[in-house]
């Protein structure tokens, strides 16, 4: 070594910093096979005859605890092995301490140099995890830069392998009576479909219809894409965000946010590096309500958004009421963007929500000019709601009886 120490990992701990990669489930009954005793042997480099003394050991000290579950793509249930909180705090021990360690590196050019390895990421633009730094360090002697891009770039491939879909189905609102629509929605799937778009802007007035036609759209995706959704409101802001979204990431082998959370690590530049560690899922994130997120998660998107250029092959769909927000503006400028804002609907599309087949083309014209297309608008009339329109405040007295007039035209 140059200016540093050999630096020296037993088993034990090597065990630790990969289990860390992998969060605890609460009611699953499948593991990944990297939690099995071969998954932990491939992954630090030991024969799998030694895994058991280890792992017993572990378990013991109270680091780890031992279930037998379904392994993916395995017939047969396994022992599958997982952190307890403690061995999370001591794995997490190991990463700081080792992060701060100095270690030869050699660049691009073949000049040779000691360094932090925290510092390695900022020097070089690859993301290794510490455990596969640590590895090519034991091989080589010395952090290679070109050794180190042919790692990223195997692990970018058995990540794209490895990840599953996973959905939130009964997060995603269901569509009924949808109608109309076709050109948003090819839009939203051109734009999903390319890979130069990060971040999707949907934006339009209450009732115009922006949940249900992300909701239509994204269905389509269900079987080639991960799909998270999450709807703000009053009562959930960051911490329950955030608290799904690890969830998430951890189903999608992607357990850093999870990792930060359980060992309380919940500075906002932490969690947005875990959220940008989703980046090669192919995931696509919805944000609903976008209007009603608290202090804390809008200073989380400013940075998100200011950090678009990180993201790769992961989707971002917003969907808010405000036309812009100071947030929002941070990527607008960026060729990652795309917004839309969502206008009525056609009068073909009016007339198959108001199903009303004695109103005259006049009569059905007052409606389309008073309620704009608005699809929430022309259900309330539908349904004989007029006191929703009422409340909602938009309607005049003499448009409201205007309504009721135009409604009892249909019964005759």
């Amino acid at each position: 070594m140059l200016g540093g120490k050999q630096i020296k990992l037993t088993v034990n701990e090597r065990i630790l910093l990969h289990l860390r990669r992998y969060y605890t489930p609460k009611n699953e009954v499948e593991a990944p096979q990297a939690v099995t005793q071969k998954g932990i042997a491939d992954a630090i480099d030991i024969r799998v005859t030694h895994v058991p003394r280890s792992v017993k050991k572990l378990d013991e000290e109270g680091l780890i605890y031992e279930s037998v579950m379904h392994i993916e793509g395995l017939d047969k249930r396994r022992k599958a092995y997982y952190l307890t909180e403690k061995g999370m705090y001591h794995a997490n021990e190991i990463k700081r301490n080792l992060e701060e360690r100095m270690v030869p590196f050699r660049d691009q050019d073949g000049k040779v140099k000691d360094i932090k390895i925290t510092e390695i990421e900022g020097i070089t633009g690859i993301k290794l995890d510490i455990l596969e730094l640590i590895r090519l360090l034991d091989r080589e002697g010395i952090l290679n830069q070109k050794s180190m891009e042919l790692s990223a770039e195997r692990t970018k491939l058995k990540a794209q392998k490895e990840t599953m879909i996973f959905n939130f189905p009964h997060k995603v609102p269901v569509t009924k009576n949808f109608v109309g629509r076709k050109p948003e929605i090819e839009s939203l799937r051109k734009w999903i479909k390319d890979d130069k778009v990060m971040f999707i802007s949907l934006y339009g007035e209450a009732g115009i219809g922006k949940t249900s036609l992300v909701a239509k759209m994204i269905s389509s995706f269900k079987d080639k894409s991960s799909i998270f959704w999450y709807a703000f409101s009053k009562e959930e802001g960051f911490e329950d965000m955030i608290e799904y979204l690890s969830e998430f990431s951890a189903r999608l082998n992607r357990a850093e946010l999870r990792n930060i959370l359980r060992a309380k690590e919940k500075g906002l530049g932490e969690i947005l590096k875990a959220t940008i560690a989703l980046s090669g899922t192919n995931a696509v994130l919805v944000f609903d309500v976008f209007d009603d997120t608290d202090i804390q998660s809008k200073r989380f998107f400013n940075l998100l958004f200011r950090e678009i250029n990180e993201l790769d092959e992961l989707k971002i769909i917003i969907i808010h009421r405000a036309p812009t927000t100071h947030y929002i503006k941070e990527a607008m400028d960026s060729d990652q963007f795309k917004g839309m804002e969502l206008t009525g609907l056609d009068r073909k599309s009016c007339k198959a929500i108001l199903g009303f087949k004695k109103l005259q083309k006049d009569e059905f014209e007052r409606i389309f000019k008073l309620t704009e297309g608005n699809p929430l608008a022309l259900k309330l009339i539908k349904s004989e709601d007029v006191g929703e329109l009422k409340k909602s405040g938009k309607y005049t007295p003499d448009e409201l009886t205007l309504i009721r007039y135009l409604k009892s035209l249909d019964k005759f």
